[in-house]
């Protein structure tokens, strides 16, 4: 594959993954942006003009084209929007790109979690066809995963293909023959496919539940994916995923279990399965593997599984209990049917949608 003739790349959105996804590309010659709301985050990295990077890239200092907290100047003329934010930041981060794509801009949102339909909504409000202007998709996952070690230095992983389709799915053929390699992309039939199935919903939400106290007690400083996974901690996150692969039956996708979605990126269940700390590190454990995680993930599969007559107990149930222990209505604040333009649809319906982009008659 070629370069697709993608040659200049706004990424929206600072943080280790956005970051990665810039330099990644403009080490390879594009022509890569970087858009920040706040200051704070970049402000090492306009200052010295580009990222220290180490890990699987090797060692480099990779200069972008711009680092910007101005919208304007991120994407003027950019062939391809990269949105690497937390599922919570997508629809702004889309709402401040919109006044300034190209009708033939591919816009793809990086750990997608679904949130390419809610974005639909917002770009056909604003007038745009889906089927014929502004390419719109999402991915899995982030193609590199990154640590920061520095203000303005990156510690990448590079995984291997990443699931994604298209919104509407029919569009997916194209998504992949535009971008070319300049993502490494395995195609999916429709965006519930990298949608259900980042690995971060079934890895983070059930293991900090029953590890509440002690992560409280460690002040966040622990080993989740070690310390934290017990075999009765991982008998839950079993549970939940094979709800998960209930759901993707339900709507015609394939059932992957959690285990071979890790292989399928490079990694493997060694990484939560196996005792002991095999990174020989304990992080602090990030708020979003709650406040992320279960109102983007736990309680989207909950909501999904209401509309779809698919019965999610040990995702209902965790959402429940952590809206207790978090003070915070998930339910109400997160990606349910209605932000993704899908309740009262059968499920013919949303294969249909999710496929055409065309709502069911009578829809507003």
């Amino acid at each position: 594959m070629h370069m697709a003739n993608i040659e200049r790349v706004a990424v929206l959105g600072a943080g280790p993954g956005g970051m990665a996804a810039a330099v990644a590309l403009a080490r390879r010659g594009y022509d890569v942006t970087l858009f920040n709301r706040s200051e704070e985050r970049i402000a090492t990295a306009q200052e010295r003009g580009g990222v220290e990077i180490e890990g699987d890239l090797g060692e480099d200092f990779v200069p972008l084209s711009a680092i910007t907290t101005d919208p304007e100047t991120a994407l003027h003329d950019r062939q391809l929007v990269l949105i690497a934010v937390p599922a919570y930041g997508q629809v702004p981060l889309a709402k401040i790109a919109l006044p300034s794509l190209r009708p033939d801009s591919i816009v793809l949102l990086l750990t997608g979690s679904c949130g390419s339909l809610e974005v639909a909504l917002l770009f056909r409000e604003a007038g745009l066809d889906l089927n014929r202007t502004v390419l719109l998709g999402e991915t899995v996952t982030l193609p590199q995963s990154a640590r920061m070690v520095g203000p303005a230095k990156l510690r990448i992983k590079l995984p291997s293909n990443i699931r994604s389709a298209a919104f509407p799915g029919r569009r997916t053929d194209e998504l992949i023959e535009r971008i070319g390699d300049t993502l490494r992309l395995l195609p999916k039939p429709n965006v519930l496919d990298p949608g259900l199935n980042n690995p971060n919903f079934l890895i983070h939400p059930a293991p900090m539940l029953l590890n509440y106290a002690a992560v409280e007690r460690a002040d966040g400083y622990l080993s989740i994916m070690n310390e934290g996974m017990t075999d009765g901690v991982l008998r839950c996150l079993d549970a939940v995923d094979a709800e998960k692969m209930a759901l993707c039956r339900a709507v015609g996708l394939e059932a992957i279990t959690i285990d071979d979605l890790y292989r399928e990126t490079g990694s493997g269940p060694h990484v939560y399965r196996k005792k002991g700390e095999p990174f020989g590190l304990r992080d602090r454990i990030w708020p979003r593997y709650i406040n992320e995680d279960v109102p983007y993930g736990t309680v989207l599969m909950s909501s999904l599984g209401d509309l779809i007559g698919v019965p999610t107990p040990v995702c209902d149930s965790i959402n429940h209990i952590l809206s207790v222990v978090e003070q915070v209505d998930f339910w109400s604040t997160g990606r349910t049917v209605e932000k993704m333009g899908l309740a009262g649809m059968t499920v013919e319906q949303v294969k249909h949608y999710l496929q055409t982009g065309d709502q069911p008659e009578g829809w507003s």
